[in-house]
């Protein structure tokens, strides 16, 4: 069976059951990350001798674990959570240009030799946000604020960038804010966000860990701030562990229309799956076996 966690040099790392293998890396993925659930659906599905593991990946040890799954043809590709999703990028061999230019990867697949880099998190995020507001048209119109730019944050924020009226980006280090603001030709805000910005706008996206069952307590935003919303405002939480954060729950207790990121989860991994084992099945068909998963 595969160990889960590297805490040291590996002469022998990988020993499984199966013909191929993929993996999800990140700090603890073996606590609950839903991707070798979806996967293995997938797999399952596809016919395919193959297994998504857990792999807890030190920060310490990334390089030394990249290196280990480079060389065993049997790695496929894979998944990346936090906190790697931005430092892995400098152990693979080349990025797809989208997630180059958002500066994150979330997922892994292999080339040949090679493995690559993709990020799946922002369509898969805009497919349900879009769903949420009543579709492309009506996201266009859309004031957008997105609070937290870790890899995901980012990623949101490069989809949502071109398919919303205006884009608000608010970090905690604001340096972070001001810097993704100008390459996505958006608007930084302080964060915690004052009521006055609150009032312009009538999308509210949550991409930091804060109400995750493994993260910080409570919410990014007050309920009493969210009264500040307009009447017919929306919130999207990535956050998907629990699927009602105190966010989501505050933002309903007021009326407002809301949504989980269990579905952006699903939709990753979808495009994520199909990136890894293109000849496998088509997209409608591996989703249809994870979300029956």
């Amino acid at each position: 069976m595969m160990r889960d966690s590297f805490d040291g040099p590996i002469d022998n790392p990988i020993s499984i059951t199966t013909e191929r293998y993929a993996a999800i890396l990140g700090a603890n993925p073996s606590k609950g990350a839903r991707s070798p659930l979806l996967w293995n659906a997938g797999f399952a599905a596809a016919g395919i001798d193959a297994v998504m593991h857990p792999m807890d990946t030190t920060v310490e040890n990334l390089s030394t674990v990249i290196a280990a799954l480079k060389a065993d043809r049997r790695y496929l590709g894979g998944a990346v959570t936090m906190p790697h999703k931005q430092a892995i990028a400098a152990h693979l061999d080349r990025l797809e240009p989208e997630a180059a230019r958002i500066g994150a990867v979330n997922a892994i697949y292999r080339d040949g030799d090679a493995l690559v880099g993709a990020n799946t998190d922002g369509a898969g995020a805009l497919a349900q946000i879009e769903e949420l507001v009543g579709g492309a048209n009506a996201l266009a119109t859309k004031r957008a604020l997105l609070i937290g730019l870790g890899g995901a944050g980012i990623a949101v924020a490069a989809y949502l960038a071109g398919h919303v009226a205006s884009l608000m980006l608010a970090n905690r280090t604001r340096s972070v804010a001001d810097e993704v603001a100008a390459r996505l030709s958006s608007t930084a805000v302080d964060y915690p966000v004052s009521r006055r910005v609150l009032e312009t706008i009538d999308l509210l996206v949550n991409a930091t860990t804060i109400g995750h069952q493994d993260g910080l307590q409570g919410s990014p935003v007050s309920a009493d701030d969210l009264g500040a919303l307009p009447v017919g405002a929306v919130v999207y939480d990535i956050i998907y562990q629990p699927r009602e954060t105190p966010l989501l729950r505050a933002a309903a207790a007021r009326g407002l229309a809301v949504r989980d990121g269990l579905g952006m989860n699903l939709d990753q991994a979808v495009i994520a799956f199909v990136k890894a084992n293109p000849a496998a099945l088509d997209m409608d068909a591996v989703r249809a076996a994870m979300l029956a998963a």
